[in-house]
């Protein structure tokens, strides 16, 4: 029980500090009215929470993803100011990776669900109808998308991203899971294998590590029954069994308190048979 107890409060505490944040709109919102004060020329509109479409006076246009300003953001809120000007001073450089050239060793796989998918992929669409997303199903909620990492942003990969690099989508997973795993190189599992635990990595990648099969064993995790994994956000990966109707309880408590999480995810859980997540 006590390890129940220590996850949940692990998790109470991430979900009280994220309501103390701007919430993604709002902090979308905040960015605008700095770069446009910054960069008065452009125009800026708003597709969706961290997500922008710049239109310059030449008649170029890029979209900007401030997933990257949003986590620096939430570890130091205190200066917000200073956080979205250092990001928005980088706009020039962020339009330069539209043409930027990418590397394999680059690609990393991230996990979104449908709803994701059909809005960003609306949003690529409409610079370029045949350049959309590069991504695959993992299942019929969940899918692995894959992005360009840099140190300075993350960028979609897109179709013409994919006809540069040379290689087939199908050679993709296992490159981006080599490049994940290099960058993985401290994670935590926070409270009870045998129960109720917790993934804790980087805060950009812990839901991807559903991608690595070795890991969903019952050797690492032995729950009561089949392992049941929720990743309600893509920082935030809970592990019980099918049996264990308390920490099943708990979980359901995380997921559907109101103060909710950054950048969700899904709120089902699945388990993982035959090589593949189904729905639990």
């Amino acid at each position: 029980m006590k390890y129940i107890v220590l996850v949940l409060l692990i998790l109470q505490s991430l979900c009280t500090y994220a309501s103390d944040l701007l919430s993604p709109d709002a902090f979308t919102a905040h960015y605008v009215k700095v770069i446009e004060a910054q960069y008065p020329d452009i125009k800026v509109t708003i597709k969706e929470p961290l997500a922008l479409s710049i239109a310059y006076p030449d008649g170029g246009t890029m979209n900007s993803f401030l997933d990257n300003a949003y986590i620096e953001y939430q570890k130091d809120p205190d200066n917000i100011d200073t956080v979205i000007v250092a990001y928005a001073s980088g706009l020039d450089q962020t339009r330069e990776l539209e043409s930027a050239e990418f590397t394999l060793a680059e690609v990393m796989p991230v996990i979104k669900d449908i709803n994701y998918i059909e809005q960003v992929g609306e949003m690529l669409k409409e610079a370029d109808a045949d350049n959309g997303l590069v991504y695959e199903p993992l299942n019929e909620e969940l899918f692995v998308v894959y992005v360009f990492d840099t140190p300075t942003s993350i960028r979609f990969m897109t179709q013409s991203d994919l006809v540069e690099l040379g290689v087939e989508q199908s050679s993709l997973r296992e490159a981006a899971l080599t490049n994940l795993q290099n960058v993985l190189q401290h994670v935590q599992l926070e409270g009870d294998p045998a129960s109720l635990s917790m993934l804790v990595a980087d805060g950009m990648y812990e839901a991807s590590m559903l991608l690595f099969d070795g890991i969903w064993s019952k050797q690492q995790f032995p729950v009561k029954g089949d392992i049941v994994v929720y990743v309600p956000a893509r920082d935030v990966v809970l592990i019980t069994g099918s049996e264990d109707m308390v920490s099943l309880a708990t979980i359901q408590e995380i997921l559907f308190d109101k103060q909710g999480f950054a950048h969700p995810i899904s709120k089902s859980g699945f388990v993982f048979k035959s090589g593949k997540w189904e729905h639990f």
